[in-house]
């Protein structure tokens, strides 16, 4: 909604053009590399399975994220994007309130590569973790999604400081720190919630196909298949009734 009403107060090639960049570029990105770094990492855990003293499966399928997670997940997205965008821009161009308008384009764009390419490591694990494979390590007697720890170290790279040092060395005091941050968050956030979701329901349901009805899935579930117990019956077997003679002709 806030980009329609941007829209249509700024025009419809801005529009288009904010859509094709700041969400097409990264759902392309995503669906061409993710897919193939799905495989790569199940291929990897193939080979090392044995050696690496964990159990690897695949649970059922409960269906795709809930609302809860799925936005847990677009914010720590952001956060990763923004902190690392904070920490590079400074290298590219010099920080200061003079030069803001150059600095916030570059930060933008710096964002945008980030979402697009780095992230994908965020979407692989979430690939991963929605397809239901599970790691067991019999030694600390956990199952967890595998990455699924890289995945929150990565949203914490860097600190929340370095992102403030950068907004206020941009803005010049802190009052315009928290303004030019609202700004950025304001401009990026709709990226990282929209190109996520567009994911989800475009692209990931064909990955999760793949990846369940692959060999590797179905030699992991024919390794670690499903324990049914048997259930004694609660009544113990009536005698099966004596078979009735049939009368003999005189």
């Amino acid at each position: 909604m806030p980009l329609l009403v941007a829209g249509t107060y700024k025009g419809l090639g801005w529009l288009v053009t904010i859509i094709v960049v700041y969400i097409g570029i990264p759902v392309l990105i995503w669906s061409l590399v993710v897919d193939r770094l799905v495989f790569l990492v199940i291929g990897i855990i193939r080979y090392f399975r044995e050696s690496s003293g964990h159990q690897y499966y695949f649970e059922k399928l409960v269906g795709p994220p809930g609302f809860s997670r799925r936005i847990l997940r677009d914010f720590r997205v952001l956060l990763f994007v923004f902190v690392l965008s904070a920490i590079i821009v400074p290298h590219i161009t010099d920080v200061s309130p003079a030069n803001i308008a150059i600095v916030s384009n570059a930060f933008v764009y710096v964002a945008i590569f980030i979402l697009a390419v780095p992230s994908s490591i965020h979407v692989l694990f979430w690939v991963l973790e929605d397809s239901g494979l599970r790691c067991h390590n019999p030694k600390r007697v956990t199952v967890t999604a595998p990455g699924a720890w890289m995945s929150n170290w990565l949203a914490s790279v860097g600190s929340l400081g370095a992102l403030l040092t950068f907004a206020v060395s941009l803005g010049g005091s802190l009052d315009k720190a928290i303004s030019l941050t609202t700004t950025l968050l304001m401009s990026l956030l709709p990226s990282c919630i929209l190109a996520p979701t567009l994911f989800y329901r475009r692209v990931e349901p064909g990955i999760l196909t793949k990846v369940r009805e692959s060999k590797t899935a179905m030699a992991m579930a024919r390794l670690f298949a499903p324990i049914v117990p048997s259930v004694p019956p609660s009544y113990p077997a009536s005698p099966a009734p004596p078979a009735r003679q049939a009368p003999m002709n005189t």
